[in-house]
């Protein structure tokens, strides 16, 4: 009987340093378009303008605009329709909530000294949703491939004396003291084979090669997905006019990253001469981020025009990561169906590692009409494909993701159209935002239609903001041996109400 040093519900596992897959970081390094309500009906053209709390956040300079103190909260309610299209069947999963997720506080500080080249000081401080990962999907079709493909590919290499369950050992024994002492591939080889999905090839302990049990000329596959979690940023943000014609600003961001996934699979319908059925698979995650990123911009006037120019750094962020599993199974045993369970009620603890997401460039152009209203548009760029992971003990699995996300990914394009227009203290808003897919192999982009009102009372203001967005997501089953794709249309409409106080 082998020595274990396994002890409780939670293994600490730091030969295998993250859990991560290019599906997880595709959520995790996404964006869309969040924050007021008045910022959000123009799109999030406020790269030239300022003025807003939201705008902040997309450039720093636009905090000097503030003539006044002001302080302000948002609040959405979201109905999404999410398509999932495998082998070509369509699923669709209807869902709506409520959630809050933007706040900030300008304060103004006007230089009292005519003959000083500052006229304008502002601290402030806001609050805003990058993304929101609260998503449920579902897919259903017939699959090229079966899910002991995916074990075979990890219990390749792994030693059948390895993965046996001797006296006095329990299934949550063995899948832990694996996890610390030999890594992840030997407890993917544990599951399958106890699970009777896979066999060695011999009997004999020191065999490292499997077949397959399950027998079937088509592979009916079900994946239901249930993520939750977000990405935050809270800006601390200096800002200042100069001379009457250009501000200046920047800010240092805190960023907050919760993301959990829980992936249900089942893969049924197989033959009725296959050993192994009806297959049972179920993985979570629980992804937890801090990091923080800077940024610096400008906006120039030129009488009616603005010119508006911004870099944000790239966001340096530590995460962690917990995964647990379990698996059930149908076999045939003297003709007589057998359902194998395995439930470890193992934490899978993982080392902490630096997630680099790249640099983002803007550029903005806007045009005042006095005080009927103005035009805005404003341009992004991000190169995804230069992301990178790392820790502080070399990691070769980390190596390994970050080639294949530098080759899944490419630079994000994204451009911003708003307009506002002015009858008295009534404001009428529209605008338009597109933004290239982070993916190669995706050519639809990610696009939003945004309408808003908004209302002055002099003290403060009340805007309402409608946007119907559209995001296309292009994804595996697993990260290895399954890795079938499949397509995620999310449709969605969010209704925001914000109110502001000036003081």
């Amino acid at each position: 009987m082998r020595n274990l040093f396994y002890i409780g519900i939670t293994a600490l596992i730091s030969n295998f340093i993250s859990s991560q897959t290019l599906n997880d970081l595709n959520y995790i390094t996404s964006s869309s378009l969040n924050g007021s309500a008045r910022y959000k009906s123009m799109a999030g053209a406020f790269g030239a303008l300022g003025g807003d709390l939201s705008s902040i956040t997309n450039n720093p300079a636009g905090s000097s605009v503030f003539l006044y103190n002001e302080i302000g909260a948002s609040i959405n309610y979201n109905s999404k329709n999410v398509k999932g299209i495998y082998s070509g069947q369509p699923r669709t999963i209807k869902d709506e909530d409520f959630y809050f997720d933007q706040f900030g506080a300008a304060f103004v500080f006007n230089n009292i000294k005519e003959k000083s080249s500052w006229k304008r000081i502002t601290a402030s401080i806001s609050v805003n949703r990058i993304t929101s990962f609260d998503q449920r999907s579902s897919i259903n079709g017939a699959g090229k491939n079966s899910i002991s493909d995916y074990f075979l590919y990890y219990a390749d290499g792994v030693a059948l004396e390895d993965i046996q369950i001797y006296d006095d050992e329990t299934i949550s024994d063995i899948y832990g003291y694996l996890g610390e002492e030999i890594g992840f591939d030997a407890q993917q080889a544990f599951l399958g084979y106890q699970s009777y999905i896979i066999d060695p090839i011999t009997n004999n302990l020191s065999e490292r090669s499997y077949v397959s049990n399950i027998n079937s000329d088509r592979f009916n596959h079900i994946l239901n997905q249930f993520n939750e979690g977000y990405h935050r940023k809270t800006s601390f943000n200096f800002s200042g006019l100069y001379k009457d014609f250009l501000h200046l600003g920047f800010n240092i961001n805190q960023h907050r990253i919760e993301f959990s996934n829980l992936q249900d699979f089942y893969e049924k319908d197989h033959d009725s001469n296959s050993l192994v059925s009806n297959v049972n698979f179920e993985n979570s995650l629980l992804s937890l981020g801090q990091g923080f990123s800077l940024q610096f911009g400008g906006i120039l006037k030129f009488n009616n025009l603005r010119l508006g120019l911004s870099y944000d750094s790239p966001q340096w962020i530590n995460i962690a990561d917990e995964t647990q599993q379990k698996i059930s199974s149908f076999r045939s045993e003297s003709g007589i169906r057998v359902k194998e369970i395995l439930e470890p009620n193992v934490i899978n603890s993982f080392s902490a590692y630096e997630l680099r997401i790249p640099a983002k460039s803007s550029i903005s152009f806007a045009y005042i009409f006095d005080n009927k209203g103005l035009l805005s548009i404003e341009y992004n760029y991000q190169n995804l494909s230069n992301i990178t992971l790392n820790s502080e003990s070399i990691s070769s699995y980390l190596d390994g993701l970050t080639s294949s996300f530098q080759q899944a990914f490419t630079s994000v394009n994204t451009i911003k159209f708003g307009g506002e227009y002015r009858i008295e203290d009534l404001s009428l808003r529209a605008g338009y935002y597109q933004r290239s897919n982070s993916k190669r192999d995706i050519f639809k982009n990610d696009n939003s239609l945004t309408f808003g009102i908004g209302f002055d009372f002099g003290s403060s203001n009340f805007s309402m903001s409608f946007v119907q967005s559209t995001q296309n997501q292009n994804l595996q089953l697993f990260s290895a041996g399954l890795t079938d794709k499949y397509d995620l249309e999310n449709k969605f409409t969010v209704l925001t109400l914000s109110y502001n106080i000036k003081f």
